[in-house]
């Protein structure tokens, strides 16, 4: 593997000669640049120089860790070790601590309180002479803030003659009676309900919901490559093909969640290649594994390997993959917009969902092409949301429309989208899959409507989620 310095690599930073260094390694990635899922311009920021932190920053995923691989050229010369930042601890006291702490805090007020308390009756039967007819209460009448903390089976109490020994007697035999009942009528001043002690009990009427069948495990290993023969093979569209391949038994699920991919690994002039992919077919497919996939002409993997596959062909799959895990109660709707290609996740989520007849979550699709035999899926689309209303509504975009079209015509603006969509509220969740430029445009139009921006690395609880 060739050696490069930091001067080699800053020689390569425009868009059409592209190179960086991550963790040591030097990667050409100008091929790359049209692909990335961020956009061009974070690749121009960082081309030519060390883009290791910007890369450990992001958190990208191990798709993105594979993919990179593929463009390594060199290592660099003098290279030093990437360290981290050490990040700053922040310690926050947590809700049972504050509770420990305030309940603490009232037993040391009862004791303060009680032994205050136990200090008066010394001194006063010390100190004094009393007759044997007195009791408790006459006593107590000199101390009119305690005597109704008492009940009236303490208070009726006889005390003994007067007199130091006797006093002090009378003042330990009573305080040891009386002080635990002081204490409670007290410590009840310095507690605040909360807590499961603060409700009833109460039993839930609903049943509980049965397992989804789409979490099952099944073919598919997270770690392992595997093969499988390919046993279809159809041309949907232009360049556009299913492939069915088969599982070892007719039984066999693939073991895939809803809305998670799966890796395909190829050795293409000596190198190997991996590329993620959406299945169109899910767990209730027994014994087969279904894509829809566009091969493109000079696609590396799609082009010089996919396209040319026939059957009985074997190719490697691993998974499950991906940040999505779709399950019942996500949300209580979902707008979505696709681009080509970017229906087959989409695809996935919506039959699951209109499959399920629990699940009552209502799903918006604006679905964006350039000519009207570029639609995927339009199909099984139009029957779903034929057989579906209130789960299902589909719109479509074409850059070309035919005559008469009935749907629309352009970009997917904002305006669009405020028609089409959901509004932004917390029961709303907007998923996208497409090329990276209409995923950068439709991101920014759905912020301008009102939804939560996206970070950088996508996850499961964002308002705007991309494939």
């Amino acid at each position: 593997m060739l050696e490069y310095t930091t001067e080699d690599v800053a020689a390569h930073k425009t868009r059409d000669d592209l190179w960086v260094i991550v963790h040591s390694k030097v990667y050409d990635v100008t091929k790359y640049v049209r692909d990335h899922p961020g956009g061009v311009d974070v690749l121009i920021d960082v081309a030519g120089t060390d883009a290791t932190a910007a890369y450990e920053d992001v958190g990208h995923s191990e798709d993105a860790n594979e993919i990179l691989q593929e463009y390594l050229i060199g290592t660099l010369k003098d290279a030093h070790e990437f360290k981290r930042k050490a990040a700053v601890r922040v310690i926050q006291q947590t809700p049972q601590q504050i509770s420990t702490e305030k309940s603490s805090s009232g037993i040391r007020t009862v004791t303060v309180a009680a032994s205050s308390l136990g200090g008066l009756f010394s001194l006063y039967f010390a100190s004094s002479r009393l007759a044997s007819s007195q009791t408790l209460r006459e006593v107590l009448a000199k101390l009119p803030h305690v005597s109704p903390l008492l009940p009236t089976a303490v208070t009726d109490i006889r005390l003994p003659h007067g007199g130091f020994v006797n006093g002090f007697a009378a003042a330990a035999l009573i305080f040891t009676a009386v002080g635990s009942l002081i204490g409670v009528k007290l410590s009840k001043l310095t507690q605040v309900e909360s807590g499961f002690t603060k409700y009833p009990i109460h039993i839930k009427s609903h049943q509980v919901a049965k397992p989804s069948p789409h979490f099952n495990p099944g073919f598919l290993h997270p770690k392992e490559y595997k093969n499988l023969p390919l046993v279809h093979k159809d041309l949907l569209a232009p360049n556009v093909y299913r492939f069915v391949f088969l599982l070892p038994n007719p039984t066999d699920v693939i073991g895939l969640p809803i809305g998670q991919h799966v890796a395909i690994k190829a050795t293409i002039n000596g190198q190997p290649v991996s590329r993620s992919y959406t299945p169109t077919s899910n767990n209730l497919d027994l014994g087969r594994l279904e894509l829809v996939i566009k091969c493109y002409p000079d696609g590396l993997l799609t082009g010089q390997y996919l396209a040319n596959l026939n059957v009985g062909d074997k190719v490697q799959f691993r998974g499950p993959k991906g940040a999505m895990k779709y399950k019942q109660g996500l949300c209580k709707q979902i707008g979505m917009i696709a681009g080509g290609t970017g229906i087959t996740p989409m695809y996935q989520l919506i039959r699951a969902i209109c499959e399920d007849d629990t699940d009552t979550t209502e799903i918006s699709l604006i679905y964006a092409n350039r000519n009207e035999e570029d639609i995927l899926l339009r199909k099984e689309l139009e029957a779903f949301a034929a057989n579906y209303p209130k789960n299902f509504k589909v719109f479509y975009m074409l850059d070309n429309p035919p005559q008469k079209w009935a749907y629309g015509k352009g970009y997917v603006t904002s305006t669009v989208m405020a028609d089409k969509l959901p509004r932004p509220t917390p029961d709303t969740r907007i998923m996208l899959c497409g090329p990276p430029g209409m995923i950068n445009a439709a991101k920014k139009g759905l912020v301008s409507l009102g939804f939560q921006a996206p970070g950088t690395v996508t996850k499961m609880t964002d308002q705007i989620f991309c494939f």
